[in-house]
């Protein structure tokens, strides 16, 4: 049974369907870095035709027990069954009965503790009371620095700490069962979009009530402003000052860069300091340093342009591009099921390139038009099986979101063994990293090192860490 075509779990399942499908679950495990020998998934199947497969917290317990050998891998196994079998949808968990204590606390750990008890309780008014006080608190509206709309929001953003509310309404979830756990997760991040709207709409009501003259200058984003701006949740006039602001970020990273080449001395040279050390009578006055000479690496990326990421994708390709100079070579892929090259389209762009240019390359399309990293992975092996060397620095770019597919955990296990190292940039925020259908945790586990890149300022971070 081809795995892109699987369908909800059915507890319809011939015998001659089943070695297929635990051998394609083995194999995924193996993917991951689990062991499973051949002997462990004659087992799984022989447990399947012995057990009741209409019931699938049966089925699972049946494999957890004749694939794994330690706990230890219980979270990877978890994730895998539930992207091969996933469960049918069930109605959403009524919200409990309103909280009864209407006091108030103090400071931002207890403003974020009400806030997450009042959406836990579904307490409605709670939830809009607190977050008037964070906005009354921090958002800054009426002093003298006072900015745009997007200035005020992520002041209020850093103090409450929307991630830390998440962890607080996820709390208690562990002793549930698996389906309890998928639908508490689904509806927490619901409830924080919903607390997004509604500091957005607090905050542009109090800049109207602060008066025209401010309200203006919300439509333009300062320069001080521009390296904490989430670029995928841009507006059209905010993208335009973010395109502007590409080059000047570009010239930073180069001198930082070039700085610290110059700063490092290496290690002591003997031979030469031994040497010069003869006109002084064998006393070493002047130690001389064996120079390091540091080597720029060949640059591959392969960036997911499907959904939101569309947004964020231009500007991180367009940055690599211009500091071309600080690596040996740069190639770029672009991929959503299908996988195109446009390193010449980044090369003749003169600044940020168009999204649409991206997404109007031919063969980048090739299916239902949702990223599809196995499938895109795989053909970018097949079809450029001389792009990554040993000097080779493997560069992914997307959320890691899988759309209910197979993670292409083998494909990216061999991108890393192929080339000098792979890092993943992830444009969402670190709180919804392994959230919903996120297997960021998953490529993580074959990469040097993961990076939130949402905002210019950490993206100019993130390049600055790869381009050694």
């Amino acid at each position: 049974m081809p795995l892109n075509d699987r369908k909800s779990y059915s507890s319809v399942v011939s015998p001659s369907m089943v070695s297929g499908i635990v051998i394609a679950f083995s194999g995924g495990l193996r993917a991951a870095g689990v062991p499973v020998s051949t002997g462990e998934t004659i087992d799984a199947v022989a447990a399947l035709a012995a057990v009741d497969t209409s019931r699938r917290d049966v089925v699972r317990a049946a494999l957890r027990a004749a694939l794994l050998k330690s706990d230890t891998h219980d979270a990877v196994f978890d994730r895998l069954f539930d992207l091969q079998f996933p469960a049918p949808r069930a109605e959403r968990r009524a919200p409990e009965p309103g909280r009864t204590d209407g006091s108030r606390p103090s400071g931002a750990e207890n403003l974020r503790d009400e806030l997450a008890e009042a959406l836990r309780q579904g307490d409605d008014d709670s939830v809009a009371g607190a977050l008037e006080e964070a906005v009354d608190r921090w958002a800054g509206i009426n002093d003298e620095t006072a900015g745009s709309e997007r200035h005020h929001l992520q002041r209020v953003l850093r103090r409450l700490d929307l991630g830390q509310v998440l962890h607080q309404l996820m709390r208690g979830s562990l002793d549930r069962s698996e389906l309890e756990r998928q639908l508490d997760n689904a509806e927490a991040h619901a409830q924080l979009e919903e607390v997004l709207r509604l500091l957005e709409q607090l905050v542009r009501a109090r800049l109207h009530d602060a008066g025209a003259g401010v309200q203006q200058e919300a439509h333009r984003p300062r320069a001080g402003e521009l390296q904490d701006l989430p670029i995928m949740y841009a507006a059209p006039d905010e993208l335009a000052a973010l395109r502007a602001a590409v080059r000047p970020l570009a010239r930073r990273i180069a001198t930082q860069l070039g700085r610290r080449r110059r700063r490092g001395r290496g290690h002591l040279d003997m031979r030469r300091t031994i040497r010069d050390s003869m006109s002084s009578g064998g006393v070493p006055l002047t130690p001389r340093m064996r120079r390091r000479h540091p080597s720029k690496p060949d640059l591959v990326v392969l960036c997911d342009v499907s959904g939101s990421v569309a947004q964020f994708a231009p500007f991180t390709l367009s940055l690599l591009h211009v500091l071309h100079e600080e690596f040996r070579r740069v190639r770029s892929w672009v991929f959503i099921d299908g996988i195109v090259e446009v390193t010449d389209l980044l090369q003749a762009a003169p600044g940020v390139v168009d999204a649409h240019h991206l997404l109007g390359r031919r063969g980048l399309v090739v299916a239902d038009g949702r990223s599809d990293y196995e499938r895109a992975f795989a053909e970018f092996l097949r079809r450029w099986p001389d792009a990554v060397t040993g000097k080779t620095t493997v560069l992914v770019i997307g959320d890691a979101r899988n759309h209910d597919r197979m993670p292409a955990l083998a494909e990216t296990k061999e991108l890393n063994r192929l080339g000098r190292r792979l890092y993943w940039f992830n444009p969402e925020p670190r709180f919804e990293w392994d959230t919903g259908d996120s297997l960021l945790s998953l490529y993580a586990a074959h990469a040097t090192r993961a990076f939130e890149v949402s905002t210019l300022h950490q993206l100019g971070d993130a390049v600055t860490e790869i381009a050694r």
